[in-house]
């Protein structure tokens, strides 16, 4: 009995032994922490709130699917409940920003650069015997709400999908790239090229320009993206140069009159005419490239102190959204816009010109997301809008547009009598006879440089033909 104590004892008193039952419960501590948070982390994403826009991209996020015995059996429920219970993550947007935070210390990162995505592949420029093959005119066949109404705050799906140059993709409908290259606390695009679809687009506006007539003056404003202005010259091999595929562009137009923007903006790069974390140009950038347009046709046109100057701070657009670079997100900017100061009514109709109604051209934004502030101008792209003003010189401006051209709206108020403002992708009636009937005299289209070399560029075709 004693020698049995003894053992007990010396058992007891061992380090080695007290060592292997301390990390024993240490160890039932740690499952029992990691099952508690496995738990925890499975009642929060069955039950909690889940998400049904991305501020940040611009969408509507991916909709619990319909349940039904076939759609489960042949596995389309699963498949899609999958995508469903992925993109709508509680609190998505929080937990993406801690990703973003935690990425920035993994991913390429030097001299405060950053890459998303790939690099674009460039398109390399026709030669004189190809282009001289392709000047023949084709065949002639970025859901928001009116100010005043309630606000669906994304834009359009289509615009926020990458466009590509690559031939065999060239329908992708879309204005923003996933290649996005983050330099300090700027994003920038890096853009691909697209002279065969810019023939494409030069050849169409000139269609359009034969079947208005001579009376009816056709402009074409492409408008360049920061990337014109503001890469790096180490990564000039990055990005297709964006005036190379306008001046391409530009060489292909009979008749129509073409805007430089770039050098409209250029003397002005100093300033803030492009957003630091949204694909688009600043109310001031458009401000410039919209003096440019008014000066080439001929029209009046109002300076900077005719307007009501308005900032809002703490605005991080869409850049983000598609890069989920933190440096981004940490360093938000002011969305400085202008309100013209001059008389006029603002109209809006569906894209098929029904259910008319008339409310404010600038949305108020004191409610509305940061991410969406871009949408004052109209409430957005999924209307057509009619502004009549004080100016009444008799002429009347149709402009036909991507996102891009929704800051121009304003800037021209004072210019043209009668302003009409249709996007390309969603408007349904024949343009042209739309145009006739409205009596146009001036007709402006007015799209970046991803629009008019990539996807978007086949809807100016469309529309004729409808």
């Amino acid at each position: 009995m004693q020698e049995r104590d003894t053992n007990i004892d010396i058992k007891l008193h061992n380090p080695e032994e007290k060592k292997r039952e301390r990390l024993f419960r240490l160890h039932e501590v740690n499952v029992l922490a990691i099952s508690a948070v496995i738990a925890l982390c499975t009642v929060f994403m069955i039950f909690g709130k889940r998400p049904t826009v991305s501020e940040e991209e611009k969408r509507e996020l991916t909709k619990r699917p319909s349940f039904s015995i076939d759609s489960y059996l042949d596995g389309t429920f699963t498949t899609q409940f999958s995508k469903f219970f992925n993109d709508t993550v509680p609190m998505r947007s929080d937990f993406k920003h801690m990703i973003a935070i935690f990425r920035d210390h993994l991913g390429i990162d030097f001299d405060e650069v950053e890459i998303h995505g790939q690099v674009p592949v460039q398109e390399q420029r026709p030669t004189e015997t190809q282009a001289a093959a392709t000047t023949e005119a084709p065949a002639t066949e970025e859901n928001a709400a009116v100010p005043g109404e309630t606000l669906d705050t994304t834009e359009a799906v289509t615009e926020t999908e990458p466009p590509t140059t690559e031939p065999e993709e060239e329908d992708v409908d879309g204005e923003v790239a996933n290649n996005i290259l983050i330099v300090k606390d700027r994003g920038i695009m890096l853009y691909g090229g697209g002279y065969e679809v810019g023939e494409q687009y030069a050849n169409t506006l000139n269609e359009y320009k034969v079947r208005m007539g001579a009376d009816v003056n056709v402009y074409s404003l492409v408008a360049p993206t920061s990337v014109s202005f503001y890469l790096p010259k180490k990564f000039q091999d990055m990005s297709a140069s964006e005036t190379d595929n306008i001046d391409h562009i530009n060489s292909f137009l009979k008749d129509v009159t073409p805007i430089d923007a770039y050098n409209a903006l250029l003397p002005h790069k100093g300033e803030a005419i492009y957003s630091r974390t949204d694909h688009h140009w600043s109310p001031l950038g458009a401000y410039y490239a919209a003096e440019s347009f008014a000066n080439t046709a001929g029209v009046p046109f109002a300076s900077l102190d005719k307007y009501e100057k308005v900032v809002k701070e703490g605005y991080v657009g869409t850049l983000y959204g598609f890069s989920g670079s933190s440096k981004l997100k940490d360093n938000p900017e002011d969305f400085i816009y202008y309100k013209p100061t001059n008389t006029y009514t603002c109209t809006y109709y569906d894209t098929d010109m029904t259910r008319e109604r008339e409310a404010p051209l600038m949305l108020n934004l004191d409610n509305l997301d940061p991410a969406s502030w871009y949408l004052v101008f109209m409430g957005g792209d999924e209307r057509i809008t009619h502004v009549s003003t004080d100016c009444k010189n008799g002429r009347r401006l149709c402009i036909i547009k991507d996102s891009y051209g929704n800051a121009l709206v304003p800037t021209l108020t004072s210019s043209f009598e009668d302003i009409w403002v249709v996007d390309m992708r969603y408007f349904q009636p024949n343009i042209i006879s739309f145009m006739q009937e409205r009596e146009i005299t001036d007709v402006l289209f007015a799209m970046n440089t991803y629009s008019a070399t990539g996807g978007n560029a086949k809807h100016l075709q469309t529309l004729l033909n409808q």
